[in-house]
C-alpha cells in the first residue's frame, strides 16, 4: 500500500510538471523572425482573410511590433515581460479593403493584453485562458528562391525611373560565398550579407568609381540595400521591407 501510495504521488508531481510546462510562455528570443496567422478565434486564416494572410514580426532591439493586418500595414511599441504581451497603441495604415477581411478583429485581438505560449511550434496568443490568435512561423526563403539575377521594379514605392539611372540596377545572390553583387545603376558593386529565415543582413556595399552622369538613384538605392529588412518572395516579386515598409522590389531577369 504505501508502495501504491508513493506511486501516486509520483505521478501527480510528473502530471503537475507537465501542466505547468505546457503553459510555459515564449522567451523573447523564439519570438525571432516572421509569423504568419494561421487561426483567428478558432476560425482558420485563409477562411477570415481573402486576400493577404495576417502576419507579426517582433523587434526587440527597440520594442517594436509590424505586420499586415490582412489588408493594411501596422506597427507599434510592445512590452514583453514574462510571456504578458502588450500593445496597446498599434496604428495601421487606412486603405479600403475588400473582400473577406477580419482586420478590424485581428488589430483588436493584438491591441488586447495577451500570455504567448508555443504549442508544437506554433505561436498562440490567449486571453482570459482562450486561444484567439495562432501563427505559425514564417518559412525562410531558400537558395532555389533567390538564384538568379533579380532587376529593380521599385524603390520605395515608385517604378523604377531610367531619368535616376544610368542602368536598371540589378542583384544576385552568391550562397557560397555568402556575397551579394549587381550593378547599382551605373557601378557595380559587392557585399557581404547573411539571411536568416525571412531577416536578410548586407553589410556596406563596395562599388566601383565610375563616373556617371545619373547617381541620385544609384546612391539611394545602394543606401536602402545596405542594413537590415525582411525579405519575402510573394506575386512573382522578391520584396523587401524594413520598419513594415516596402523598401524595393525586384523581378527576376
Amino acid at each position: 500500500m504505501k508502495t501504491l501510495k508513493t506511486l501516486i504521488g509520483t505521478l501527480f508531481v510528473v502530471l503537475a510538471m507537465g501542466s505547468c510546462t505546457s503553459t510555459q510562455y515564449v522567451p523573447s528570443s523564439q519570438l525571432a523572425d516572421k509569423w504568419v496567422l494561421k487561426s483567428i478565434n478558432n476560425r482558420n486564416a485563409t477562411d477570415a482573410f481573402s486576400q493577404t494572410i495576417p502576419y507579426i514580426t517582433f523587434n526587440f532591439d527597440d520594442n517594436q511590433v509590424s505586420g499586415n493586418a490582412g489588408c493594411n500595414a501596422f506597427s507599434g511599441k510592445f512590452s514583453y515581460i514574462d510571456g504578458n504581451f502588450s500593445a496597446p497603441n498599434l496604428v495601421s495604415t487606412q486603405m479600403a479593403c475588400t473582400g473577406t477581411n477580419e482586420e478590424d478583429l485581428f488589430l483588436r485581438l493584438l491591441r488586447n493584453p495577451s500570455y504567448l505560449t508555443m504549442v508544437n511550434g506554433d505561436l498562440i496568443f490567449s486571453q482570459n485562458a482562450n486561444s484567439v490568435l495562432v501563427f505559425s512561423r514564417a518559412q525562410g526563403l531558400s537558395t532555389n528562391d533567390l538564384s538568379g539575377t533579380w532587376e529593380l521594379e521599385t524603390m520605395e514605392g515608385r517604378s523604377t525611373d531610367l531619368d535616376s539611372f544610368q542602368h536598371t540596377p540589378t542583384l544576385e545572390f552568391n550562397f557560397s560565398d555568402g556575397r551579394i553583387s549587381g550593378n547599382a545603376g551605373c557601378n557595380q558593386f559587392n557585399a557581404s550579407f547573411t539571411l536568416n529565415n525571412n531577416t536578410l543582413d548586407v553589410q556596406p556595399l563596395a562599388t566601383t568609381r565610375m563616373a556617371c552622369d545619373k547617381m541620385e538613384g544609384e546612391n539611394k538605392f545602394s543606401g536602402l540595400l545596405a542594413g537590415r529588412s525582411t525579405i519575402d518572395f510573394e506575386n512573382n516579386l522578391l520584396i523587401l521591407r524594413r520598419n513594415n515598409n516596402m523598401i524595393m522590389t525586384f523581378k527576376r531577369k
